[in-house]
């Protein structure tokens, strides 16, 4: 509430003395003072001014709630258009906002769209999402109107979500700019432009990264706008930290701003911003506009709004410039994470219960759910609520069913929900997040040269003002997935070591010896030797191939090795297949044969793919290896490896498994097989999983000589990382053997990357 008084001070007369709320939310009282000599027409006309200024108070708090209602009953958006009236059709379903497939897509259609919005008609429909694609759901498809529906539900239509459909097919109108003679649409309300993260940006008093702390501004039509400070408080501070991937807003010292040059009304794109704080992004928002040539509320306090969000421990420091490493940080034991994506906050939702990592299931989420994850991470607030296992299937329960969050929970296991494990839902519906993380402008730092298109060629990264090269003496697919999160690429389809064809010009430096655990958003965060200008040896100069491509996910079954296992004294006579591919240790080629026998650790291997796409052998099947005593090709050479090691970790037997016959032993519900190794082709296929059972040659360990003890076993699926995946780190089970010298007992089987959480809690 404003409030105004006269007041006479000193010696003059006709002094107004106005105080207000402070612009900032934070309480108290702003003073202004506005003073006159003796006399009594400025008096009067300054007194006018303020009778002006009561009557903007009260249409402040009184015209909202009139258009608010309005506002409420729109259920449809354009997005992506260069005006108001085109752009992408997005309708609200179920809280979230999707689009609508272009099958059938007509001037019919467009013309309900357009009338709803309240324009007269429509000028034309687009296809092929003409103005961009949209992300989440695709929530119409087959919509036939006949052009007097009310609403584009109204329409014919497949039902709600119902599609075969991709983003790449989304629809759009171009509306007529003149509105129904039955409808007062008002522009002071912004219901038709989406604010996206690169549209929201804080101008601070000094430049800093990321930038947490400055004045809002937003980008519309390619000019940069303030946001006036009248009503501003900490819920809508709280949704555009969110947007710019902080997990919160902090209290800002407004003194160091009091003195900025004052806001112009001209210069105001929004008057009034009225959040709720549970919003993902600041379109949800009640937003009010200034609007030059009609009636519309000014901005009262002339100061633009300031905020400073938290940066957390996540992004506390951070910046390319000091290589803080973030490892610290991340491989920190949480109860929730996420799995599966290329990118720095994004990927399939995992809980960690009952000591055993689960999922989510996807049947009612939506933004609200998706940012309380995105906020327990460390992240901001969610951009995107994919479900259907958008990054692939998770493996083990379900854990959480029915989840709804009011979008203020500190964690997702304060959402209401059913109870754990209480749920008939699968693994195609897992929820998925993708996750607003703050600009640490890092994309700046890295490019590549010498490919043959964007996505590939050497890796160069900026130090100071000079680039360098990289040494790939030490260079994985974790550096290269590292990389081309950096390039904002996707996922590293190859990890190159010699980049000879990929040369460019020389530059000044090197880094060498180049070491990341992976999650890291920026090569300069990795741990390294040293900077040198000496160059690497021969042509070991690291290089990349990224993919925005769906990538394979192979997931060996722990149970399956733990119920298998046994021990088998076998024959020499029966093993000389399997010592000419290498299956046996090398003491047995010392031996006399046929005689003798060697003790085999034995057990069952089952591999499931529960990635995106097929899991198909790294080279063509003309390279495929002949191997005539089994009669059969090998596709990999080595497809698993198998490591017996001691209690300090020392490797004691080891074995390994060509990939001679890759096919589809079992497929889940939903999906048929499509690989037989008879017929030819090889694979796993996406939902299937490929078994070598115990029985087969070279499926075990040679432990002759082992003594008796404890031991660890480790079977490694795609050890050299040959076939790019979704993710590398759920390719290892990890078993306690006890071993008498007879036989031998597993035990706490399971993926090797549960290994922090199990030993801890």
């Amino acid at each position: 509430m404003y409030i105004y008084r006269k007041e006479a001070k000193g010696g003059v007369s006709g002094c107004l003395r106005c105080n207000f709320s402070d612009w900032s939310g934070g309480g108290g009282l702003r003073t202004v003072s506005m003073c006159e000599p003796a006399g009594g027409a400025v008096q009067r006309a300054m007194e006018a001014a303020v009778r002006v200024r009561v009557l903007w108070a009260l249409l402040v708090l009184l015209v909202p709630a009139v258009v608010g209602e309005e506002l409420e009953t729109v259920e449809i958006r354009l997005r992506g258009g260069s005006d108001d009236n085109e752009g992408r059709v997005e309708v609200l379903y179920e809280g979230e906002y999707g689009t609508i497939c272009d099958d059938e897509w007509n001037i019919n259609a467009a013309n309900v769209v357009c009338r709803q919005l309240g324009y007269k008609g429509a000028v034309d429909f687009k296809r092929s999402s003409f103005f961009g694609p949209g992300t989440g759901q695709v929530w119409l498809d087959n919509v036939v109107c006949k052009g007097n529906e009310s609403k584009i539900g109204d329409c014919s239509h497949r039902g709600w979500g119902k599609n075969d459909c991709n983003h790449d097919e989304d629809a759009g109108v171009i509306c007529s700019t003149e509105v129904r003679d039955d409808i007062d649409i008002s522009d002071r309300y912004v219901s038709q432009v989406t604010l996206r993260v690169g549209d929201i940006r804080l101008r601070g008093l000094t430049k800093r990264i990321p930038q947490a702390e400055g004045y809002v501004e937003i980008n519309y039509q390619e000019k940069w706008w303030p946001i006036c400070a009248d009503g501003w408080d900490y819920n809508d501070a709280k949704v555009v930290c969110g947007q710019l991937g902080f997990r919160d807003a902090l209290t800002v010292d407004l003194r160091k701003y009091r003195y900025e040059r004052p806001l112009l009304h001209k210069d105001a794109w929004l008057t009034r911003v009225d959040c709720t704080g549970s919003e993902s992004t600041l379109t949800e928002c009640r937003l009010e506009r200034l609007i030059q040539g009609t009636v519309s509320l000014p901005c009262l306090s002339n100061m633009t709004a300031v905020v400073k969000c938290d940066l957390g421990p996540r992004y506390s420091g951070v910046s390319p410039t000091t290589h803080r490493k973030l490892s610290a940080i991340t491989t920190q034991p949480k109860f929730v994470r996420l799995k599966g994506g290329a990118n720095t906050g994004e990927g399939r939702v995992e809980i960690y219960y009952n000591r055993q990592w689960g999922t989510v299931c996807g049947q009612s989420w939506d933004l609200k759910q998706a940012s309380v994850v995105c906020r327990e991470l460390g992240y901001g607030s969610a951009r995107s609520a994919p479900k259907g296992a958008q990054f692939g299937q998770g493996h083990g329960p379900v854990w959480l069913d029915h989840v709804v969050c009011t979008g203020n929970e500190l964690s997702i296991v304060d959402c209401a929900h059913s109870n754990f494990s209480a749920t008939s839902c699968t693994h195609d519906h897992d929820a998925s997040v993708q996750c607003n993380v703050p600009d640490l402008k890092v994309k700046e730092k890295i490019r590549l040269s010498g490919g043959r298109n964007p996505r590939e060629g050497r890796v160069e990264i900026q130090r100071g003002r000079k680039w360098g090269i990289v040494c790939s003496n030490s260079w994985t697919y974790k550096e290269a997935g590292v990389a081309c999160r950096q390039l904002g690429m996707g996922y590293a389809l190859h990890a190159l070591k010699e980049v000879w064809y990929f040369e460019g010009d020389k530059l000044d430096f090197v880094m060498a010896d180049l070491e990341c655990d992976g999650t890291e958003e920026a090569l300069h965060f990795c741990r390294y030797k040293s900077w040198t200008n000496k160059g690497c040896k021969s042509h070991q100069v690291a290089g990349i191939i990224c993919t925005q491509a769906r990538l394979p996910d192979l997931v060996p079954d722990a149970s399956q090795v733990r119920q298998s296992i046994y021990l088998e004294d076998r024959p020499l006579y029966l093993l000389y297949c399997a010592a000419e591919e290498n299956c046996l240790a090398s003491s047995a080629y010392q031996m006399e044969w046929p005689y003798g026998s060697r003790r085999l650790l034995r057990f069952t291997q089952a591999v499931a793919n529960f990635g995106k796409a097929d899991f198909r052998p790294n080279i063509d099947s003309s390279q495929w290896i002949w191997h005539q005593c089994h009669a059969h090709y090998h596709s990999m050479e080595i497809f698993t490896q198998y490591d017996l090691l001691s209690e300090n970790g020392t490797k004691v037997a080891e074995g390994h498994k060509a990939s001679f016959c890759l096919e589809d032993s079992h497929c889940y519900d939903g999906y048929e097989p499509k690989y037989d190794c008879n017929v030819g082709e090889q694979g796993i296929s996406m939902g299937c999983d490929d078994t070598y059972k115990h029985s087969l040659d070279c499926q075990w360990i040679d432990i002759t000589g082992v003594p008796s003890g404890t031991y660890t076993l480790e079977v490694i699926i795609n050890p050299l990382r040959a076939v790019a995946e979704m993710d590398f780190e759920n390719n290892r089970i990890s078993c306690k053997l006890n071993y008498n010298g007879y036989q031998v007992v597993a035990n706490e089987c399971h993926l090797g990357e549960d290994e922090l959480l199990n030993s801890i809690y």
